[in-house]
């Protein structure tokens, strides 16, 4: 069986991503092609997988990062047990309005689910892709940034390079929460 690779690819100009943004800084999407999955997941899906993939080193990051946060009157995600939060995940519809964490859909298709935020120092938009090719699944996370001031500007030069390691890293961890999907 051909192992599952991740390659960095340009956002397609019909991704809803695409259309939904003006004036970008910075966007990315990372593609996982996929031979192991043996369904075609929905865009929702992905964003469930997406949230239970975190390694706990970047579980520290967000931690950390929603602590100082606070001081800069940006916005956090609410706190909530882990019990709530799984079963938020689980009782996740994907409609246009829902949230998980700061992460709210904006727009929606049959492969793509868009999500974002806008804040006073930057507005990011991610979007969960889904499309069948041939005899595999891509999964793809597209990525854009808008930045907003100087805060906007400091907050993103630190926060790039770990935004660019850990979504590699937790698309193979979806793929591996699809495969297994308990939701």
């Amino acid at each position: 069986m051909t192992k599952s690779k991740v390659t960095e690819v340009e956002i397609g100009a019909d991704y809803l991503i695409h259309k939904n943004s003006n004036h970008i800084t910075y966007a990315d999407n990372f593609r996982l092609t996929s031979y192991k999955l043996d369904y075609f997941p929905e865009p929702k899906d992905l964003m469930i997988a997406f949230f239970l993939s975190f390694p706990k080193s970047f579980k520290i990051l967000l931690n950390t990062r929603e602590f100082i946060a606070k001081f800069f009157g940006l916005k956090t995600a609410p706190k909530t047990e882990k019990g709530s939060r799984l079963k938020e995940l689980y009782q996740f519809k994907g409609n246009i309005g829902d949230k998980i964490a700061i992460f709210e859909v904006q727009d929606k298709n049959e492969n793509e689910l868009l999500t974002g935020q806008k804040d006073s120092h930057l507005d990011f938009k991610l979007s969960f892709l889904s499309f069948k090719r041939n005899n595999a699944i891509r999964l793809e996370l597209a990525t854009t940034v808008i930045i907003n001031n100087t805060l906007g500007k400091i907050y993103f030069k630190i926060v790039k390079p770990f935004h660019k390691f850990y979504l590699k890293r937790i698309l193979k961890k979806m793929e591996i929460k699809l495969i297994n999907k308990s939701w």
